[in-house]
């Protein structure tokens, strides 16, 4: 079995890829371009179209496995099922990564873009700015942080892929939601997920490049960290 050790500059170099391409979307979003029109309305109505009371119900049920506070709640209790067992540095990072892209990043681009909610079919009532989705963003961090990082642990690469595949299903299954319901243009899903994807990678990287520094920190205030995350990838 081949290890490798990680090195934190791909995993930033793809995160300014993703944060480039959501660049792009806010960029034609904040302007009102054409292309945004047409996209969102190609989408609206397409999967608009396939609403029915059953579907509605069970979607409504499964969207709010992406609600921002539940993915708060779930956070709180991986971090203190990771400090419980001395793993401080990857409780603060994934505490951090959680609070400042999903949380607070959010809200400030929310009020940035100031984007008001679709006025199409609303099957459940929203009145928040609507740019970008909070529920494709905090899932795509929250599982998709989890998913990376079972990519990496395993050696397989048939296990990769199902981890790989099953991830992004489930990400994209919950963007698809927000549409169906009509309380998200379908930009404002893309643009979580870039986003989501930006602050995954990004924050992989400098986990990277801040662990030992940290590490040495929590040494000086007397706690031994046991941390093992990200030190090697299996291939």
């Amino acid at each position: 079995m081949k290890i490798k050790e990680l090195t934190a500059y791909p995993f930033i170099l793809t995160g300014i890829v993703f944060l480039l391409l959501f660049g792009v979307i806010s960029w034609g979003v904040y302007v009102d371009s054409s292309w945004v029109h047409t996209f969102d309305l190609t989408w609206i109505d397409h999967f608009q179209s396939y609403v029915s009371n059953g579907k509605t119900s069970f979607i409504m049920k499964i969207t709010e496995l992406g609600n921002i506070r539940l993915v708060i709640a779930l956070t709180i209790i991986l971090v203190i099922v990771l400090f419980f067992k001395r793993k401080y540095a990857e409780g603060l990072w994934l505490g951090g990564t959680i609070l400042v892209c999903a949380a607070i990043a959010v809200k400030l681009l929310k009020h940035l873009v100031d984007r008001d909610r679709p006025e199409y079919l609303q099957l459940i009532t929203k009145t928040n700015e609507s740019f970008p989705s909070g529920h494709a963003t905090a899932t795509t961090i929250f599982y998709g942080l989890i998913g990376l990082l079972l990519f990496l642990a395993v050696k397989k690469g048939w296990t990769k892929f199902i981890i790989a595949f099953i991830t992004l299903a489930w990400i994209l299954f919950i963007m698809v939601t927000r549409i169906y319901l009509g309380v998200h243009y379908p930009t404002d899903v893309l643009a979580g997920f870039l986003f989501g994807m930006a602050s995954v990678f990004i924050s992989v990287g400098v986990y990277l490049i801040a662990r030992d520094p940290l590490r040495n920190l929590l040494g000086k205030l007397k706690l031994k960290d046991k941390s093992e995350l990200l030190e090697r990838m299996r291939g």
